[in-house]
């Protein structure tokens, strides 16, 4: 009946509950986008301290140990240094070196947490712009977005770099490399998914437009050869260092016979002009020959080494090593779209 108490109680139930329903349908559970990012990371060396600023002649805070997982809850001015915790604790454990561990997210996407520690040039960074990129490749860093602007040093390969604005067009990016603010060029770097939400810098300039200029191939080609001949056997004693302080680090003791020191590779202008990608690749060069250089380092006095010093010795030659490949591989794939 329609006048009944009863019947008039189930019906507002009923569409007290098909209420919720809607409401809970609208909502929906949570997609992708909403979880929060995944920063955890596993300790890759045999133990490790953590440091009270990113930087290992700070104060040590902690111990980690190889295969311990750990979170990521910051980043230094050049993502060299992560700041760290213990997964399901609130309290952090200090500044690790990334090259201390193994990850799988973007760099760029943790906060900036140290503005200070590593500063080297004269303009301090002052906030977290909200904006980073990670270096894919290395890069001039130049005072205007333009290739023939004059260079304010070089940004290297796997360095994570606060953005503060583009130009127009969003293929220069304006930055502050460890207090050095310049240019570099965005195709170095990992996509940004939102490039057109960092603001235009007022002095952007129209996008440049390079002139045109043909090297013959086989010129391009011989400038490679060049250039493989000079990496493949830097990229052979790397490989052989990684061994070597492998082993150390395992107790074993290992014969003392150091090469010398390794020299930076020499080029001109004009092999510049015959092939345009050795100012790409020079900056990836120079850091793996600094990797190298410090995996060398502790061998110039022989004798008993630091725990400390084989890790450092041990990530360098790593370093240096994934450097050499990557380059390697840019030869390769430059040479093949050449000879097609």
């Amino acid at each position: 009946m329609e006048g009944d108490p009863l019947s008039r109680k189930l019906n507002r139930v009923i569409l007290l509950i098909w209420g919720l329903v809607i409401v809970i349908g609208a909502i929906g559970p949570a997609s992708a986008q909403d979880e929060p990012p995944d920063f955890k990371m596993r300790v890759v060396v045999n133990s490790a301290f953590t440091h009270i600023e990113p930087s290992v002649e700070s104060r040590r805070a902690a111990s980690v140990f190889e295969e311990e997982i750990l979170e990521a809850v910051g980043r230094n001015l050049d993502g060299t240094w992560f700041e760290v915790r213990r997964l399901g604790r609130f309290t952090n454990l200090g500044w690790l070196p990334a090259d201390f561990t193994k990850w799988e997210f973007h760099p760029e996407d943790l906060p900036l947490t140290n503005l200070v520690t590593g500063q080297i040039g004269p303009i301090p960074l002052e906030a977290d712009p909200g904006f980073a990129v990670y270096m894919q490749f290395g890069a001039m860093l130049r005072d205007a977005p333009t290739r023939r602007a004059g260079s304010l040093g070089s940004v290297p390969v796997f360095a994570t770099v606060p953005v503060l604005a583009r130009n127009l067009d969003g293929s220069w990016l304006k930055v502050n490399y460890r207090g050095y603010v310049g240019w570099i060029i965005a195709f170095v770097t990992r996509p940004i998914p939102d490039l057109m939400q960092i603001p235009v810098a007022p002095d952007a300039p129209p996008p440049d437009t390079p002139p045109v200029v043909i090297i013959p191939p086989e010129v391009q080609i011989a400038q490679i050869q060049r250039l493989r001949e000079y990496v493949t056997p830097r990229h052979a004693l790397s490989d052989g260092l990684v061994g070597f302080w492998l082993m150390v680090q395992r107790g074993e003791v290992m014969p003392c016979n150091p090469p010398e020191s390794v020299t930076m590779y020499q080029y001109l202008r004009s092999d510049v002009r015959e092939l345009p990608e050795l100012d790409r690749y020079a900056p990836q060069l120079q850091e793996a020959i600094s990797y190298l250089n410090a995996a060398l380092d502790p061998l110039q006095n022989c004798g008993i080494v630091s725990s400390i010093e084989a890790q450092s010795a041990y990530a360098a030659s790593i370093n240096a090593r994934l450097l050499f490949v990557v380059i390697l591989q840019q030869l390769d794939s430059l040479e093949q779209t050449l000879r097609e």
